[in-house]
């Protein structure tokens, strides 16, 4: 009787609306949850077999899926470097074990070993700088840099014209750069020299750091006197710390230990004619560095004016050993970190995953997808490139969630539920009123 297959129809259209009202419920739920994609409902009827054609009676409704919305979700900015979002295609990759997963949560974290995770603990992958190419987890705390001997120093300035200092120049620079204990003067004598001393008989003077071959600063101090002997004419010297060169402990700590000199002449254009290059030769360093190697000291571009003295910049190609202190993330998903020494280096690039078929893809919670076979097999890269979207660091994606929207499904959907609902109660009626007829 085709009167109770209307029982089954709206047993069937119960079943579906609490279903679909369950979906609305899951993203109500998840509004606030990072990069959620907001799921629908989707319905379609039932036949039942057997029946004459032309005279075919519907057998109600069932869920027949339930679709991810993939859109762009809001990007909110929060100002954590760790928080990433993805403007445009694409998933990150994370890994737990061998087993990897995707998402669009981007709100990472390092753990007690520096490595990128998110906060499953799962590995953030991505392509590492010194990588193979391959998908790989990344840490944020294993990048350095090796020590890089000071041999070249650049500094330029003013020396005053108007500087009338006229010292015994042989005294304070000694007969040639020899770097013994003491200083030997003209006479022969030794002459123990001090900071004070230099300080008070030159014009001007300058300090910068040099780096030996194990990456540790020396700060070196270049002075600059003026020789009355002859026009324009100065001697620049250069100086270390004696602790830093003296391993017997011959010098009391502090005192300066000459490294060498240099005659400059300048043109009445105020330009060095002669002079300005102080090469320091085989410096022995006391704490086990290479001592064979020089550092040439380029002063050519000074000038001579009437003028204070003072210097416009210092260069110097060493560097020291640096550890990370900070890191940032830019547009294309490299991972630049700052060290302690100054220097970036970058540290590895995020990955990025896509598939031909996104909606296929299979939530397991946890704000994470898995591989199906509807999905496809992921497509791997980089941010910015081919079809992948960039990353945008301090920002996180919102929850694509609707609120408005979910609450007039939830409308339609609680009548959809109530009125089946109403056809078992009206057919129970009628199924009464037979049963009267017997």
């Amino acid at each position: 009787m085709s009167i109770v297959n209307g029982l089954f129809a709206g047993r069937a259209g119960i079943s579906s609306h609490g279903s679909a009202i369950a979906v609305v419920g899951d993203n109500i739920s998840n509004s606030s949850t990072i990069a959620y994609k907001s799921s629908r409902a989707e319905f379609n009827d039932l036949i039942a077999g057997g029946q004459t054609a032309g005279r075919t009676i519907g057998s109600g409704s069932q869920l027949s899926a339930v679709t991810s919305n993939f859109s762009q979700g809001t990007l909110e900015f929060t100002s954590r470097p760790l928080d990433l979002a993805i403007d445009g295609n694409g998933f990150f990759v994370v890994a737990d074990g061998p087993q990897r997963f995707y998402t669009r949560a981007g709100n990472f974290r390092t753990d007690e070993s520096g490595n990128l995770v998110d906060q499953n603990g799962y590995s953030v992958l991505g392509f590492p700088a010194n990588g193979t190419g391959a998908l790989a987890p990344l840490n944020l705390k294993g990048a350095s840099s090796s020590a890089t001997t000071t041999t070249g120093v650049s500094i330029s300035g003013n020396i005053d014209a108007s500087s009338t200092e006229d010292i015994d120049i042989d005294r304070l620079t000694g007969t040639a750069p020899s770097l013994q204990a003491t200083n030997a003067g003209t006479d022969g004598t030794a002459n123990t020299l001090t900071y004070a001393d230099l300080s008070g008989a030159a014009a001007f003077q300058t300090a910068l750091d040099v780096v030996d071959s194990l990456g540790r600063a020396h700060t070196m101090t270049v002075f600059f006197f003026k020789d009355d002997s002859a026009s324009n004419s100065w001697t620049a010297a250069a100086y270390v710390n004696s602790e830093d060169v003296d391993p017997l402990g011959t010098l009391e700590s502090g005192e300066p230990r000459f490294l060498g000199s240099t005659a400059m002449t300048f043109g009445t254009n105020g330009s060095v004619t002669t002079g300005g290059t102080i090469t320091a030769t085989n410096i022995p360093w006391n704490n086990g560095s290479d001592v064979t190697g020089d550092i040439t000291i380029d002063l050519s571009q000074f000038t001579q004016f009437a003028a204070n003295s003072n210097v416009n910049a210092i260069s110097q190609n060493g560097q020291g050993v640096g550890a990370v202190t900070s890191v940032s993330i830019s547009g294309n998903g490299e991972i630049f970190a700052l060290l302690d020494n100054g220097e970036n280096t970058v540290i590895g690039t995020i990955g990025l995953a896509n598939f031909a078929n996104e909606e296929g893809l299979q939530r397991v919670g946890s704000n994470l997808l898995a591989q199906s076979n509807d999905s496809g097999e992921p497509i791997q890269g980089s941010p910015a490139s081919g079809t992948f979207g960039t990353i945008q660091s301090g920002s996180l994606e919102l929850s694509t969630t609707d609120i408005a929207t979910e609450f007039v499904k939830l409308i339609t959907l609680q009548r959809g539920f109530q009125a089946n609902s109403r056809i078992i109660t009206s057919i129970d009626q009628l199924l009464n009123e037979i049963i009267q007829l017997a």
